[in-house]
């Protein structure tokens, strides 16, 4: 069915308004996240730490992960409330059972960076699932979204650790870990956000021809 023109001008501003969101909201939430509240959660209160955690840590990473979370899911959310009808926290139980599982997959098998890594493609595989149906080629989408996501993990701990031995491991406790955590964090952000807004760009393209 073609829209009348005034619906399609509607769904042309949606789309735009939904792009620029995305972007946004992302960055920011990543930013918040892990760039602030994950140095100041998960190592301020419970101090440095090698492989093993202790209970304390453990639990106040935990909680930081699920801030983060929290913060995405919203803000993601609130991006696509711009296009679709959905709920602001629309998928977030998923998010709060396996990323977490993810990101702890990745530190104790592989260890840093892979925690990272794995973090973000856990996030990529549940985005893939959930905003798939809402797209006109949802496995083209899906395939593309994941990948998006690993690259924006793999750039983003690819940073971290440049910048680490670049002379971040010589900066004090809490300066290094805002220093690696606000670089990990842009870096994927901005990578995985380039890459699923084409995508996106292209299918709601075609859902307003």
């Amino acid at each position: 069915m073609t829209l009348p023109v005034e619906g399609q001008a509607l769904r042309g501003h949606d789309t735009s308004l939904l792009l620029k969101t995305w972007t946004l909201n992302h960055i920011c939430a990543n930013v918040l996240g892990l760039a602030i509240l994950h140095p100041f959660l998960a190592h301020y209160f419970t101090g440095p730490h090698d492989k093993a955690l202790t209970m304390p840590q453990l639990i106040m990473h935990n909680v930081s992960v699920v801030t983060f979370m929290v913060i995405l899911v919203v803000l993601q959310n609130r991006a696509l409330q711009s296009r679709f009808s959905l709920g602001t926290f629309r998928g977030l139980s998923y998010f709060l059972l396996f990323v977490p599982a993810a990101f702890w997959l990745g530190y104790y098998t592989l260890y840093i960076p892979f925690d990272i890594i794995f973090m973000y493609v856990a996030i990529g595989i549940i985005d893939a699932r959930l905003i798939a149906p809402l797209l006109p080629k949802p496995r083209q989408w899906a395939w593309k979204c994941i990948l998006s996501f690993l690259l924006g993990g793999i750039a983003g701990a690819a940073c971290g650790i440049a910048a680490y031995f670049a002379g971040l491991k010589d900066a004090g406790g809490m300066v290094r870990d805002y220093g690696m955590w606000s670089l990990i964090s842009v870096t994927a952000a901005v990578t995985y956000t380039s890459l699923t807004k084409r995508v996106l760009r292209q299918q709601l393209t075609e859902i307003c021809n």
